[in-house]
């Protein structure tokens, strides 16, 4: 009885492995209605932000105990908002409108593409536009006085996460745009077999790329605002403050490429929606970044001596900004570093070619491994069975 019992588990334990080894693994994989909904809240929240602007210089604009040029400084920014939301307005709409398309699961593919089409050109109208008021909302923040420095502090933050939040649309029009080239048809599975292009790897690279160009222009900004409080600080010796005056004069070259190199990593995420298209167009734009990022290293290097010099002979009460213009200089050093790297991997991608298609492939006879191994668990057991 023991022996049959035995025998009989280890039967059962051949077709629990069977049942496993057949179980699909599956991995969460974000729709294209989640990004459409997603892309919606964040034009959402760029809305929300753009009333924030609007209501923080308003604060300062209309408080006649301020300086007349710190108000009119406040009521320049306070009037660009109007044309901030705006543009806002229309990615919103559009953004609307492309969810609901997705949604419908229609599959008008050029009504799709045209939304995603009209999202993308306001997004990058959007970014651009806060770029013209980047310096007058610095500006503001350095010049109020303390009574008002928390409207000034919302007015930039509400800023840049509207910029990010923009930025990050177009990314999400670029993946979208990406799942309507890369949808399985037989007319595109055919040609990928011979695109020469790997279109995720493309898809991985520009993402990092995009990342870096964020990171790059996050560091010129820290250097170029930790120099200026150096340099306004009337009680710092004259000399230090003509150093740090130095390197604050360089950081606006430093952020003046790094906003370039943003722009041309937008060009690149939109271009990566068909990179089979595009390869000539990317490649030409990767040469380019690829001088600029040689370019800000350049233009860094001429600053190391002084940066580190800073750190030395800056006074107690402006260690800090010293040793944030130092930290934010060799995190630009190393960011540019892999930035360059991920320019030559897209560039690799680009030229890659695309595994052959498994359906071209021939394949065995469905279930045949499953069925041999089962077979061959099943007669070492009946062998083992007949031993005992």
């Amino acid at each position: 009885m023991m022996k049959t019992t035995s025998f009989v588990s280890k039967i059962l334990l051949v077709f629990l492995v069977a049942a496993l080894i057949c179980v699909p693994a599956t991995a969460h994989e974000e729709s294209a209605g989640d990004i459409a909904a997603d892309m919606v809240k964040n034009a959402e929240e760029i809305i929300v932000l753009c009333g924030e602007i609007h209501d923080q210089t308003e604060y300062i604009a209309d408080d006649e105990s301020l300086p007349e040029e710190l108000c009119e400084l406040a009521e320049g920014i306070h009037v660009f908002s109007h044309e901030l939301e705006s543009v806002a307005d229309h990615i919103l709409g559009h953004a609307q409108k492309l969810q609901t398309l997705v949604a419908s699961g229609s599959g008008d593919n050029a009504a799709i593409e045209q939304q995603i089409d009209l999202v993308n050109k306001y997004s990058d109208e959007f970014v651009a536009l806060l770029g013209t008021k980047h310096e007058d909302i610095h500006d503001l923040c350095f010049n109020v006085p303390e009574s008002h420095e928390s409207y000034a502090d919302a007015t930039h933050d509400a800023a840049h996460a509207a910029g990010d939040a923009a930025k990050h649309i177009i990314t999400q029009t670029a993946e979208l745009k990406g799942m309507l080239v890369n949808a399985p048809t037989a007319a595109s599975s055919s040609t990928s077999q011979n695109s020469g292009v790997a279109a995720t790897d493309v898809t991985a690279e520009v993402a990092e790329i995009s990342e870096h160009c964020d990171d790059l222009f996050t560091s010129a900004e820290s250097i170029l605002l930790e120099t200026k409080a150096i340099v306004k600080d009337d009680t710092v010796d004259q000399d230090i403050r003509d150093l740090a005056k130095t390197i604050h004069l360089v950081s606006h070259e430093l952020e003046d490429i790094a906003a370039d190199l943003q722009k041309k990593s937008a060009e690149l995420q939109t271009l990566a929606a068909d990179p089979r298209a595009n390869k000539d167009a990317m490649k030409v734009i990767i040469v380019d970044m690829q001088t600029s990022v040689a370019e800000y290293v350049e233009k860094f290097e001429s600053q190391h001596k002084n940066i580190h010099e800073l750190v030395n002979v800056a006074p107690e009460s402006r260690k800090d900004n010293a040793d944030a213009v130092h930290d934010a200089g060799h995190a630009a050093k190393k960011t540019a570093g892999s930035l360059t790297g991920h320019l030559n991997g897209l560039e690799a991608a680009l030229d890659a070619p695309t595994p052959a298609n498994p359906e071209s492939m021939p394949m065995p006879a469905p279930g045949f491994g499953v069925l041999a191994a089962i077979c061959g668990v099943f007669g070492a057991v009946v062998y083992a069975a007949r031993r005992e």
